[in-house]
């Protein structure tokens, strides 16, 4: 077992270390639309690194919870974009474009579920970060309450806000048959609230199995491996879509992203403050 914990360490250290190779190239040549005819499938297989990472980071933390809980929130997310974009419920009518594939039997891309796995894992941590500053802390984690629950859903329809002009309108993942309901870059109101609701359903399907984990000692809080990873993921997507939003003239969607940017970056200052303080006051010790 430790073996295998040892093993799925390694794993998320090359696949983070390939995101962070990648990360700075995406943002350039996407905002300055230079992403070469050939290189259309980049964008899929970013989302399957970062899904994949995501799961990696559950199973080696959680153990056989965090993979269940990836392999439900995978197929459950295929599911209802699969009743999505086949029928019109819940999220309107849409149908998904070539440029994402392979495609799982040819309807949803398999970059799908592995975004919804990024996400949905990235907003709960991100919630955590949040309601930390609100006076919760990591024992909690025996609880799956209401409010980190809503907390994460709501961050993850608010990534998803600054995400669809992006994939909408510049890289035409996907396009809306219908969009006369709404005014916010030709997408339907409906999808944001089933956006919602579907994040509300992933997020308690991998806090419970978080808790199951705790429950049978799996894991305690302070043995978190790379804590910090699910905030990472979550603000530099969040940065990535304000970025490439602004340079494409979607103003809107990056002042969105910008604020929540502010927002979620506020309460880290006086904590990067005293670090850098620290680190200098100790330089001026030893000279």
């Amino acid at each position: 077992m430790q073996q295998l914990s040892s093993r799925l360490a390694s794993l998320s250290v090359v696949l983070f270390g390939i995101y962070l190779f990648i990360y700075p190239a995406s943002i350039i040549l996407v905002a300055l639309d230079r992403v070469p005819v050939w290189g259309t499938w980049m964008g899929g297989a970013l989302l399957i690194l970062q899904g994949t990472l995501m799961g990696v980071w559950l199973s080696k933390n959680y153990g056989r919870a965090g993979v269940v809980a990836a392999i439900l929130i995978l197929f459950l997310a295929w599911f209802v974009e699969h009743i999505g974009a086949t029928t019109g419920f819940p999220f309107g009518a849409y149908t998904y474009t070539d440029v994402l594939w392979p495609q799982i039997l040819d309807v949803v891309p398999l970059a799908i579920p592995f975004a919804w796995l990024l996400i949905v894992g990235a907003a709960v941590g991100t919630a955590e970060h949040v309601l930390e500053h609100m006076g919760w802390r990591p024992e909690d984690e025996l609880r799956v309450s209401g409010t980190k629950m809503l907390t994460a859903a709501s961050l993850a329809l608010l990534l998803d806000v600054t995400i669809e002009p992006f994939a909408v309108n510049i890289n035409r993942y996907w396009v809306w048959n219908d969009s006369a309901e709404s005014s916010y870059y030709g997408i339907p109101a409906s999808n944001f609230v089933a956006w919602w609701v579907t994040s509300v359903i992933l997020v308690f399907v991998l806090l419970n199995w978080r808790r199951v984990a705790v429950l049978a000692h799996r894991n305690r809080p302070s043995s978190i491996f790379w804590p910090w990873l699910p905030l990472t993921l979550y603000l530099t997507n969040l940065t990535m879509f304000v970025v490439v939003n602004l340079a494409r003239g979607q103003g809107m969607a990056s002042v969105i992203g910008l604020l929540m940017l502010v927002a979620l970056l506020w309460p880290l200052w006086p904590r990067a403050v005293r670090l850098i303080s620290n680190r200098l006051g100790a330089g001026v010790g030893e000279a």
